[in-house]
Parts: structure tokens; sequence; C-alpha cells
């Protein structure tokens, strides 16, 4: 008899009590390895830069993409020490874009702790960032095959093209919703994908395998980013644990903005790209009036669907186990605090 194959239904759908952390349960014990992992990569750095990269290092992240790679890695085969230091080097690279975009959005939070900006401002931030990159890729050469250098060198670039365009579109009123997108997919959806697809690649699955848990790492890394926008425009500072209302004080044109761009008629739309040129409190607090009543929250709830059923899909063929189901969950889980974030900006 063949192995079980997963299809769409079979994972979890109760999720009004079940946090991130319990729902990666099945990956805790590898969680941690990683995050003993991170604690030891400080020792790799410069004796007077340590205090800071172990600030950086020892965060509450929610190490999402070190746990597609593991997850992926247990759908396909089993977890091993490759996977342990893939987790490592997609985590350094997430950092060090984190570190960067601070310095871009003038944020002061992170994690519910001062961003590295804050702390030491632009100048030494920027460098920071720079040798968690150069961590990572140190970090590849320690596999047999040249591959994974190769992958994660490319993500990492698509990663710094996506955050160099969308600072060049700022205040761009003809950005389209598909150019959105796309730019999403470069700025978010490359290293959620290359977690997924190095998941798969070292256990030397089959190439159709591997590309698609590519597109599902994509396809992941798109809904999580709208998801993340929409935090930063409905969400709670307190709850979110990081600097809130920088894209819009910096004109970064995100999916809620765009669509409330779309669906006003044109008598209305000069004063929506008024608001958006305009960093006045009270100017942003009539913006937030007019996306909250204009459709915006319901079609922004249905792309996040729509890229969630289509990472869903991918899952498709792969054997019925725990860390396929815990996938299928985490999809479930993007998708409910999304509703759940929607729904509590509607009722504020």
């Amino acid at each position: 008899m063949g192995a079980t194959r997963f299809g769409p239904g079979t994972g979890m759908t109760n999720l009004k009590k079940l946090s991130l952390l319990k729902l990666l349960d099945p990956i805790a014990d590898d969680l941690k390895r990683v995050e003993r992992a991170l604690v030891e990569q400080v020792d790799g750095f410069a004796p007077h830069i340590r205090d800071q990269i172990q600030y950086l290092l020892v965060g509450s992240g929610k190490r999402l993409r070190p746990a597609l790679a593991l997850l992926v890695g247990g759908a396909t085969g089993g977890v091993t020490d490759l996977h342990i230091t893939i987790g490592v080097v997609v985590e350094l690279i997430h950092l060090a874009t984190l570190v960067h975009d601070d310095v871009l959005d003038e944020a002061e939070l992170r994690h519910g702790q001062p961003s590295a900006k804050a702390r030491w401002g632009n100048e030494i931030s920027v460098l920071l960032g720079d040798c968690l990159f150069a961590r990572a890729l140190h970090l590849t050469a320690s596999y047999s095959t040249t591959d994974v250098c190769r992958r994660v060198s490319a993500a990492a670039n698509t990663v710094c093209a996506g955050e160099i365009l969308q600072n060049q579109r700022r205040f761009d009123l003809g950005l389209s919703r598909q150019q959105y997108l796309d730019m999403i997919n470069m700025k978010t959806g490359a290293l959620f994908a290359v977690s997924c697809e190095l998941g798969a690649l070292l256990n030397r699955a089959p190439a159709l395998v591997v590309e698609q848990m590519s597109r599902l790492g994509s396809d992941l890394g798109i809904a999580y980013q709208i998801y993340d926008d929409c935090v930063d425009i409905f969400g709670q500072e307190q709850k979110a644990g990081k600097s809130l209302g920088t894209d819009m004080n910096k004109g970064k044109l995100t999916l809620p903005l765009l669509l409330l761009l779309e669906h006003v008629g044109a008598s209305r739309r000069q004063e929506v790209e008024e608001l958006l040129q305009n960093s006045d409190a009270a100017e942003r607090r009539r913006l937030m009036e007019l996306v909250l009543g204009n459709g915006v929250v319901s079609e922004s709830l249905l792309t996040i669907e729509r890229y969630v059923q289509q990472a869903r899909r991918q899952l498709s063929g792969l054997e019925d186990n725990h860390y396929t189901r815990t996938l299928d969950g985490l999809l479930d889980f993007i998708g409910y605090k999304s509703q759940t974030l929607m729904k509590e900006a509607v009722l504020a």
C-alpha cells in the first residue's frame, strides 16, 4: 500500500484558542535547536560588536522562516542538522532586513523592544545588518553543494531589490495592485520561498516537489505580507510589538490604500490622494475612516484568502503526517489572524 497522501481539508481548523507557539509544537524541539544555534553565532562576530549582535539575535521573533524550513523538511523526509543550519541562515537574513527596514522607516520599536536604530543610530545599524547578511552567507559555505549558497544569495538579492523598488515607488499614486503584489513577492515571498524550497531540496526531494514547496512559500509570503501591511494600518502597537503607521508616514502604498484608491469614485480620488501625501495625524484618522468604509477590509481579506488557498494547493500529494498538517494549520492560522484583525478594526 502506498503512503497516504495529504489533501486540503485534512489540517487543523479550530484556531480560536491556538497560539502560534502551540501550533508549531510538532517542531518545538527543532526550533529550540535553531535558537541555540543562533545564540552560538554570536561568537563568530568581532568581539566589539557581540553585545549588539546578541541583542538582535536573542529576541522574541516568530521564527516563521526557520519554522517553514523545518516543517517542509519534516514533510519531505525528516529534519536533519542541515535543516537547522538553513533555519539559522534564513533567520539571519530576515533579521538583517529588519534592522535595515527600521532605519528606512525610522521605527523606534521592534519585537516590543527599542530597535537597533533607536539604540545605536542609523550608521551602526546599517553596518550591523550588513554583518548579519555576511554571516548568513558564510554559513551556506558549510554545505557540500554550492547550490544552497546560490539559492540563498539569489533570494537575498531579490529581497533587497524588492525593498529598493518599494522605496522608489513611495508616494507613487500610479502604483497598480499587481505591481504591489509583485513587489511584496520580492521583498517577503522570496525568503519564504527559499526557506520552503531548501527544506525539500536538502532531503533530495523530486524537482517537482521542490518547485511546489517554493511556490507554497511564495504564496504564503504574499499572504503574510498583506496581513502585516494591514497590521500597520489597523493594528495596535502594543499587540504588534513594533512601530505602526510607518508605511503611511513614508508613503508606502500597501494593499488597503491601493484598494481605497480603486474603490472611491473619481470625485473623491483627489481627496484621498491629498490625504495619502500628508502625514498629519488628523488627516491619517480621516484616511482610516475612508479605508474602513469603502469595502477595503473585505477585499483585503479576500486577497489574503486567495493566496492562502493557492499555497494550500501546493501541499497536495505530500505524505499526510504531523508536519504537513502543521503547514496546513499555519495557513489556516494566518487567515484567522487576518479575520480577527479586521474584525477588531471595524468594531473599534
